[in-house]
């Protein structure tokens, strides 16, 4: 059954903004630990950071809390990818304890991005 839907949409450009003033201090806040080490090896630091942060968003949105309320911060949200690529939310302990409050079990994400836009869709069942 399906809980929630969440969709969020960046312009690019205001994450450059941020990064510029407040480079890895920025990153930090968006960021787990684990996605801090992939980061350090991209080639498009501003495109990483964009999509993370729009597909964060767009699961506190499908959870129906927002970012930064009852568990869902950025940093203690973590994204990675299947062998073919395919992104999704690693099952934290905090991620666990957020989807049993609402009896939920599954999460899926999908992520896009142009030049000028990053954009990510979750579906929470």
């Amino acid at each position: 059954m399906i809980k929630g839907i969440g969709i969020d949409l960046i312009e690019n450009s205001r994450i450059k903004i941020l990064y510029a003033k407040y480079g890895h201090i920025f990153a930090k806040k968006i960021l787990s630990e684990t996605e801090i080490t992939e980061f350090n090896k991209s080639k498009s630091p501003v495109s990483y950071l964009s999509k993370h942060f729009a597909s964060k968003e767009a699961l506190s949105k499908a959870l129906g809390t927002g970012l930064y309320r009852k568990g869902v911060y950025p940093s203690k949200l973590v994204i990675d990818h299947d062998k073919s690529g395919k992104p999704f939310f690693v099952k934290t302990n905090t991620l666990i304890k957020i989807l049993k409050s609402i009896s939920a079990n599954n999460i899926f994400l999908t992520i896009s991005d142009t030049d000028s836009h990053s954009t990510a869709m979750v579906l929470v069942e």
